[in-house]
C-alpha cells in the first residue's frame, strides 16, 4: 500500500491518472433499449481477447458512461446506437482526444487492437 501511495503522489504531482482497470473498452449505447445489443457486443471483444466491460444498468445515460470511462482511465468507448446498428457500424470514440470515427462491426476487433497497441491475428 506504501509503494501505491508514493507512486499515486507523484503522478498528481504530474498531474497524470491513474488508471484503475486494465479494461481497454466500455461498451456504451446512446439510447435506451439496447442492452442486449451491448451484451452481444462486449462477447464478441471477450472472445477476441479485448479487456471489455459495460455498465450494467439497463438504460444508463451517455455522458454517465462516458465519466465512468475518464474516471477509470478507460481509454476508448464503442457506441451502439439505432442508426449504428442499421448501418452496420460501431462509432469509436478516444476518451482523451474525444475523436469519433465510425467503423464496419467486422472490422472493430481489428481497429481496438491497433488502438491499444495489441497484435493483430495474421490468421
Amino acid at each position: 500500500e506504501r509503494i501505491f501511495s508514493i507512486v499515486e503522489q507523484r503522478l498528481e504531482a504530474l498531474e497524470e491518472k491513474v488508471r484503475t482497470t486494465e479494461t481497454q473498452v466500455l461498451v456504451a449505447s446512446a439510447q435506451k433499449k439496447l442492452l442486449e445489443e451491448r451484451l452481444k457486443l462486449v462477447s464478441e471483444l471477450w472472445d477476441a481477447g479485448i479487456k471489455a466491460e459495460l455498465l450494467y444498468k439497463k438504460n444508463p445515460k451517455l455522458l454517465n458512461q462516458l465519466q465512468y470511462c475518464e474516471e477509470a482511465g478507460i481509454p476508448l468507448v464503442a457506441i451502439i446506437g439505432e442508426q449504428e446498428l442499421k448501418d452496420g457500424v460501431i462509432k469509436l470514440r478516444s476518451v482523451t482526444s474525444r475523436e469519433e470515427v465510425d467503423v464496419r462491426r467486422e472490422d472493430l476487433v481489428e481497429e481496438i487492437k491497433r488502438r491499444t497497441g495489441q497484435p493483430l491475428c495474421v490468421c
